[in-house]
């Protein structure tokens, strides 16, 4: 009977270590029309990018313990057709091998606070013996619901491994 419980113990701790991880981001899908994407002229501009942090995976028995977690910060300039409720955005790797697949392929929303939007982005990174320097040039856009694409701004995204 002790053996069974013993068993039955480690088999839930290993199952706890195999789970992925289920942090929520924030981030969510955002609806687009399914229309030909096109240029939205001046009703649309560039928003201004800063990465607010970049945190690498670690060497640990939690699900989470080997995700990498980017934070991203867009501000939304003043004196558009739009109000950043109204838009999705698009991250696209321009620069850079993105083997991590840390960007979705479909525009999202993140968290909103007055002009600015907060988005998290979480991906497989595993333990730092196993990681690769991250270095890449991220290109972000509006995407309004009707499928138009503002001009692009640029951000460079850059990490060490263990970092």
């Amino acid at each position: 009977m002790q053996l069974t419980c013993t068993l039955a113990i480690f088999a839930c701790l290993f199952a706890a270590d195999a789970a992925a991880c289920n942090l929520s981001t924030g981030t969510a899908p955002f609806a687009v029309a399914a229309v030909p994407s096109a240029e939205a002229g001046d009703a649309l501009r560039a928003p201004a990018l800063e990465m607010v942090s970049l945190t690498r995976g670690i060497n640990g028995r939690a699900s989470c313990d080997a995700s990498g977690l980017l934070t991203m910060s867009v501000e939304w300039p003043r004196g558009t057709d739009y109000k950043l409720r109204e838009l999705g955005f698009e991250f696209r790797v321009v620069g850079g091998e993105d083997r991590l697949s840390i960007f979705p392929k479909a525009p999202v929303t993140g968290r909103v606070d007055g002009r600015r939007s907060e988005f998290v982005f979480l991906w497989q990174d595993g333990p730092p013996a196993q990681q690769q320097p991250i270095d890449l040039v991220v290109e972000v856009r509006a995407v309004t619901p009707d499928n138009r694409r503002g001009p692009p701004a640029q951000l460079r995204i850059a990490a060490p491994p263990g970092s």
